[in-house]
Parts: C-alpha cells; sequence; structure tokens
C-alpha cells in the first residue's frame, strides 16, 4: 500500500485546504521514514514506536509541545483512516503547553514599516493586511471580481474556516487598489488575481515571497524578530478593538469560528480602552503597607 497517497487522499476527501493538507504531510513522511528504517509496517507499529517517533521528531527538528500535538493529530488521523485501527488517547497523551500572546506592532511601528517598503506590490500587500485583517491565504487568493470598489467591501471566499465573509474596504485602500491597477503596463494587468506571482499572471501570489520581502525590511529597519505577515492581522484586530469596534463584530470580520479566538485582543488592547476604576483604589488613602 502506498501510505501516503492513501493519507493524502483520505485528506481531500475531508475536503481540508491544500495548506492543511501540505502541514499533515509534513510529519507523516518523516514518520513513514522512521518506520521504514526499523522494518516496521505501519499497522504493526506499536505504541512504544510511536512514542519514539514524537521524542526522536521533537529533538531532531526543536519541536514546540504545542506542535507535538499536531504531529499527534496527524498520527491519530492516519491511524484511523489508513490504517482504520482504533487510536488509543491513553497510550499517546496530547503534551501541556504554554500559551503565549502574539506579538503586535503599534501604530507608529505600522507606520514606519509601510512608509519604508518601497515596492508598491508589497506595500499595497501590507496595507491590506492591515487595513482588512486578511489572513496572508487569503490575501494571496484575492480576486479583482471579489473587490466592490463601488460597494466599498471585499468578499472573501472559502476561509480557513470553509465560510465566506465581507471586510470593509475603505475610500483610501479603494483608491490605492485603482492606482496599483492603472499603474502596471497593459499587458500586465491582473487580470483574475490582484496579486499575481513575479513571473506569471496567471497564478496567485506566492505567500513565501511577501514574507521574505518583510523579513528583509525587517532585519533592515531592525524591528523585532517577531514581526510578520501575520502581524498586521493581529494589529488590526487589536487596533480596530482599541478604536471602538465590539468583539462580536471583530469575530465577524476576522472570520473567526468561535468568539474565544477574538477575545484575545482584551488581553493585547491598550490598557485605556477599558480603563476602569481599580476597586483598591476606591478604598481611599489611609492604608497601611
Amino acid at each position: 500500500m502506498d501510505y501516503l497517497s492513501m493519507f493524502i487522499e483520505m485528506l481531500q476527501a475531508r475536503n481540508l485546504a491544500s495548506n492543511t493538507i501540505r502541514s499533515y504531510t509534513t510529519y507523516i513522511k518523516p514518520y513513514l521514514l522512521f518506520l521504514s528504517s526499523m522494518n516496521i509496517r505501519p499497522e504493526d507499529a506499536s505504541w512504544q514506536v510511536v512514542r519514539n517517533f514524537l521524542r526522536w521528531i521533537q529533538k531532531e527538528r526543536f519541536l514546540s509541545d504545542r506542535t507535538v500535538n499536531l504531529v499527534i493529530s496527524n498520527l491519530q488521523f492516519f491511524w484511523t483512516y489508513v490504517l482504520h485501527q482504533a487510536w488509543d488517547k491513553t497510550q499517546v497523551p496530547f503534551r501541556r503547553f504554554d500559551v503565549y500572546l502574539p506579538f503586535v506592532p503599534d501604530r507608529n511601528l505600522v507606520r514606519r514599516f509601510l512608509e519604508s517598503l518601497d515596492h508598491p506590490k508589497a506595500n499595497l500587500a501590507v496595507s491590506i493586511l492591515y487595513s482588512t485583517g486578511m489572513r496572508l491565504d487569503e490575501l494571496c487568493h484575492l480576486r479583482c471580481s471579489d473587490i466592490y470598489l463601488d460597494a466599498g467591501k471585499i468578499y472573501i471566499q472559502r476561509s480557513k474556516n470553509h465560510s465566506d465573509r465581507y471586510v470593509p474596504l475603505t475610500p483610501s485602500i479603494r483608491d490605492r487598489i485603482v492606482n496599483y491597477w492603472l499603474s502596471l503596463p497593459v499587458g500586465q494587468r491582473p487580470r483574475q488575481w490582484l496579486f499575481t506571482q513575479q513571473r506569471s499572471l496567471d497564478a496567485p501570489m506566492d505567500k513565501q515571497w511577501l514574507q521574505r520581502v518583510i523579513l528583509q525590511k525587517k532585519k533592515e529597519l531592525g524591528i523585532d524578530g517577531r514581526l510578520c505577515a501575520h502581524s498586521f492581522r493581529h494589529a488590526y484586530a487589536t487596533h480596530s478593538y482599541e478604536n471602538g469596534m465590539d468583539l462580536v463584530t471583530l469575530q465577524s470580520l476576522l472570520g473567526h469560528r468561535s468568539l474565544n479566538s477574538t477575545t484575545i485582543y482584551l488581553h493585547l488592547a491598550q490598557p485605556s480602552r477599558n480603563a476602569t476604576i481599580n476597586p483598591f483604589d476606591q478604598l481611599g488613602g489611609g492604608i497601611r503597607g
């Protein structure tokens, strides 16, 4: 049996996004190689072998405990849908891990970064990320036909959670999109995707291209190493909440399935957003230390 092909076929049968499929295969491939090196068929692997693999790959690739949990989920899918064997959660427990708040660039840092980003395509792309809260993959697959200039909105199809949504298009970004399109030679103007690959108008922009541009500019400016394309989505959400947007509206615009995913911005927003009187301060003076 071609285990990897069967694994991919079952992932496709679940109608998972292509990015999710690539992520899953990232760790199943080394698992199959790990078994092959010991002449063990996948259906004959013991729980001890699975635990040994997890220890090995975490050490080999310097994986966090959160990522190891992703590997465990991949293995569980493989056992269930490819091997048709029962997965015993008591044999391979999920790891406990620390939860860290994401890095959010402040408004001055966003302004500084954009003002220094002189590549027109990259500048507009980052500006749209910050002004709409789109995910990078959504931006790369943004079609010209989904930009409603007169209505002032952008239609996002089949997002991460297999749901569609609209996000607002501000007049300033609308004008910049039009100017960007008109600035290109007639033969190089986008026809399907707003942002295309560098050498092909028929393919959407490669995520890695924009990530490399951001990385290079970040190094030039000496900016915090945690800054990435996704940071501008976090900045949009945090700054929108600081500006008075309620969490339910923010959840809808970000395309979060659960409000729990949106409440993280309660912690990321500046304290002035929820300025309240501390109960201790209401006690008045005279409290001895």
